[in-house]
């Protein structure tokens, strides 16, 4: 499916071009396809081999990714364009050439991450807990594209903030078994949080051996919340597993057996924007979420919005419960964001 997608775009890009600059197609149109089946190689390759062949080629490659995909919406804005008024043929270069800037910004702008601070205001909070800190990060991906170079950046913000307590809310890894991830972890050892550090996981420790990469995470100094509920001077924090509450009939099972008091504040952290009726429903108070990384590339987050019913990002309300989902630190394929930024969440309890 993925090469019967990215062949049909490759004709698409490689038409469009031809067309823009005055060369064969055929060329333009191969090397397209080469290019874009090349990241599903380096993708396959990075499963087993971490090195500095296979992290410059899937970097490129990624980038390709990304470039492409705004190769096509552009080749398509471009055909309709000639399509209805022939004369607009002259308008490709430069609409290509908008593609090569907005790429450009967008590797460089996904280095970048910013703090976004959030104010919540949790039912019966205890007077102990007002005013305290929480920061939460998700979805660094550490991997082929993103090293301990990068962990430490992503530390260095945290330990800036001096919050009370930190979450780490899945996507840590890229999901490759390839990389030593003890060693890509270390720097995430230097988290200090007078009330700890708590970590769920994601769909991409799923890409793998979970226990691997479990193993360097309590390694790293932080405590794995494993569909269970522990209590800090009277906030219940519950932590649950991705698989398990993805699906929603044991998600249910797994909050009920956990019996939330309904009466004191509750933090539910959940890689994954989804099942919210259920959490509701179970008397959590807030719930945090990283997962969708607000699509990272513009225009895609309309489709996100879609998807996650308005949960894509930012704190929102349903019904008696906030939830509030983060872009995330790092990015997945194209390391690239355009229209949104990499960010660590600072909360300050009300």
């Amino acid at each position: 499916m993925v090469a019967a997608i990215l062949a049909l775009g490759s004709l698409v890009v490689g038409d469009a071009l031809a067309l823009a600059f005055g060369v064969p197609a055929l060329p333009v149109m191969l090397l397209a396809g080469l290019l874009s089946a090349s990241f599903v190689l380096a993708t396959m390759l990075g499963n087993w081999y971490y090195n500095i062949f296979t992290r410059l080629f899937y970097l490129v490659t990624s980038i390709w990714s990304g470039v492409f995909l705004y190769l096509f919406f552009a080749s398509v804005i471009y055909s309709i364009a000639v399509f209805i008024f022939a004369p607009l043929v002259s308008i490709g270069p430069v609409l290509f050439l908008l593609v090569v800037c907005i790429s450009i910004y967008g590797v460089v702008h996904a280095r970048r991450i910013v703090v976004t601070q959030v104010q919540v205001r949790l039912p019966n909070l205890p007077a102990a807990w007002r005013g305290r800190k929480a920061v939460w990060i998700s979805d660094l991906h550490l991997g082929q594209i993103h090293g301990s170079a990068f962990a430490r950046k992503v530390v260095a913000k945290v330990e800036a903030l001096s919050p009370d307590i930190v979450f780490v809310g899945g996507d840590l890894y890229d999901g490759t078994g390839a990389p030593d991830v003890i060693e890509l972890t270390t720097p995430l050892r230097h988290l200090s949080a007078w009330l700890g550090t708590y970590f769920v996981t994601g769909n991409h420790e799923e890409y793998g051996n979970q226990e691997r990469f479990l193993m360097a995470v309590k390694a790293a100094g932080m405590r794995v919340l494993m569909d269970e509920m522990v209590t800090i001077e009277g906030l219940q924090l519950v932590g649950v597993d991705y698989k398990h509450a993805s699906d929603p009939g044991c998600f249910e099972s797994i909050l009920k057996n956990l019996d939330i008091n309904n009466a004191a504040p509750s933090i539910l952290l959940k890689h994954v924007p989804d099942n919210v009726t259920i959490a509701e429903a179970a008397g959590v108070s807030l719930q945090i979420s990283g997962h969708t990384h607000k699509a990272q590339m513009w225009p895609l987050e309309y489709v996100a919005q879609l998807s996650f019913r308005g949960l894509v990002y930012g704190l929102n309300k349903f019904k008696s419960m906030q939830v509030y989902t983060s872009s995330g630190a790092g990015t997945w394929g194209p390391p690239m964001r355009v229209g949104t930024s990499g960010e660590v969440v600072l909360f300050t309890f009300l």
